[in-house]
């Protein structure tokens, strides 16, 4: 069975939610008492109750849904840096390929959340959210009181942009930094390949 576009739109846009909230916890971007467990894809997450944090999230990722179901989104990178001096000391990058399908079929797709979320999707999931909790193995460790983040989107040039939103630099590691690829998650209309950039934990900032 496929998903619909809107759908896979859907299931991906939570997705997203639900590694950028893990990405905070595991990387201690926020303290652990801004978070709570929520069990979701047959597994324990963490999802924030931090009212700011969510907001923000919140913000980013109902626009990030209108561009996606256009097949207008490319890319979702959230950065980490350092709060002293700006530099960049991790980028989780999600790369999307989209499968649009015409304009008319979209418009008479019907969306039933419960029986698209396949036992396969979420098994993706699962394995994609547990690279992001064993990352803490790997990547070099960050010091909290210095460290804050941004949402980055990439889209394609004739998307309509809100006005609290701008441009801003693609926010690269100096260097190019060390890469560690995470599992794929593909439904029928979408692939998303993620990927985590770090700085080399010998190089100081």
């Amino acid at each position: 069975m496929e998903t619909t576009l809107d759908g896979s739109s859907l299931i991906v846009v939570e997705f997203f939610e639900y590694c950028v909230n893990s990405i905070l916890f595991q990387r201690g971007i926020y303290p652990r008492h801004d978070f709570e467990v929520q069990r979701k894809y047959g597994m324990p997450l963490l999802v924030t109750n931090n009212d700011d944090l969510k907001a923000y999230v919140d913000q980013i990722m109902e626009q990030v849904r209108v561009w996606l179901y256009k097949g207008k989104l490319s890319k979702l990178i959230v950065v980490i840096k350092s709060r002293e001096n700006g530099d960049i000391l991790e980028r989780w990058q999600f790369n999307i390929d989209s499968h649009k399908e015409e304009e008319e079929e979209e418009e008479q797709q019907r969306f039933d959340y419960d029986r698209e979320l396949t036992d396969d999707t979420k098994a993706q999931i699962r394995a994609i959210m547990r690279q992001i909790l064993a990352s803490v193995t790997v990547l070099p460790e960050l010091d909290p009181d210095d460290v804050t983040f941004v949402i980055l989107v990439h889209t394609d040039q004739d998307v309509d942009v809100p006005t609290t939103w701008g441009d801003s630099d693609p926010k690269l590691i100096k260097g190019g930094g060390e890469h560690v690829r995470l599992k794929p998650l593909s439904t029928s209309k979408h692939k998303i390949t993620p990927f985590v950039a770090y700085r080399m934990e010998d190089d100081d900032y």
